[in-house]
């Protein structure tokens, strides 16, 4: 027995079934008829009707239906109690801070103990044109004890090692209790960083900008030594024909050259 209390409620949509005609309303568990009992009692108000059921024990779970019926026919709804765990829910960022480890977080709801929890891993294999998932990894878990009495969600983290940087990974997870396994968790898609020896994208722009000077000083050198070999050309072929004066100018511009 649980201090959990149920409420199943079911609304009649039709205006015209509510303010026109009146209906019946019955609940069902497993296709059986309800009573009220002093665990279970059922109450209406106006278009809402709703089955309370208080301190809820095992032969409480199954398929519950709420029936309603009148002169123009029968409308019915289904839900389902259950002892199971509900799905997980993830609560980690999605980028990692590591290039190879990652934190996973989530939470489950479940008002028994835990028993097992099954986390499930892979990589996804990407380029341009399309993703490919790898092969799951599987990683059993068994939970820390706790008291009934303790609130009904677990919190639960693992970190996941050996991963790849700059790679995309995504993870599911499944609970157990003592009335057995929830539902999968959705898909949840996780990064991990790239690693230190991965060239940046500053050290790429460094690396550009000091080739674009190299380059520019590799330009510059022949138009010094072009000038170098006119002016030498000149003082060899014409010293003969200019005068004193030209000459001296001219030896002093290539001692300022030299």
């Amino acid at each position: 027995m649980t201090n959990k209390k149920y409420f199943l409620s079911c609304y009649k949509i039709s205006n015209k079934f509510v303010f026109h005609f009146l209906f019946q309303v019955s609940w069902f568990q497993n296709s059986f008829p309800l009573q009220p009992t002093d665990r279970r009692t059922m109450t209406s108000r106006g278009n809402r009707h709703t089955l309370v059921i208080r301190h809820v024990q095992p032969e409480d779970f199954g398929n519950y239906s709420c029936v309603a019926d009148n002169s123009l026919g029968r409308q019915k709804k289904f839900m389902e109690v259950s002892g199971r765990p509900g799905p997980a829910e993830f609560h980690s960022a999605p980028w990692s801070r590591s290039p190879d480890t990652y934190n996973l977080t989530w939470k489950v709801d479940s008002y028994p103990p835990l028993q097992e929890v099954r986390l499930l891993y892979r990589k996804l294999m990407m380029n341009e044109t399309f993703q490919q998932p790898g092969r799951w990894h599987d990683v059993i878990l068994t939970p820390t004890p706790r008291a009934s009495s303790e609130p009904l969600t677990h919190f639960m983290f693992y970190t996941l090692k050996g991963l790849q940087p700059s790679a995309v990974y995504e993870a599911i997870v499944q609970a157990k209790n003592r009335y057995g396994w929830n539902e999968v968790s959705d898909i949840f898609q996780f990064y991990t960083q790239r690693s230190a020896s991965d060239p940046r994208i500053e050290d790429m722009e460094l690396v550009a900008s000091s080739t674009s000077r190299n380059k520019s000083s590799h330009l510059a050198i022949p138009n010094i030594l072009t000038l170098l070999g006119i002016v030498t050309i000149f003082n060899i072929c014409a010293c003969y024909s200019i005068s004193a004066a030209s000459r001296r100018f001219l030896l002093l511009l290539r001692t300022i050259i030299d």
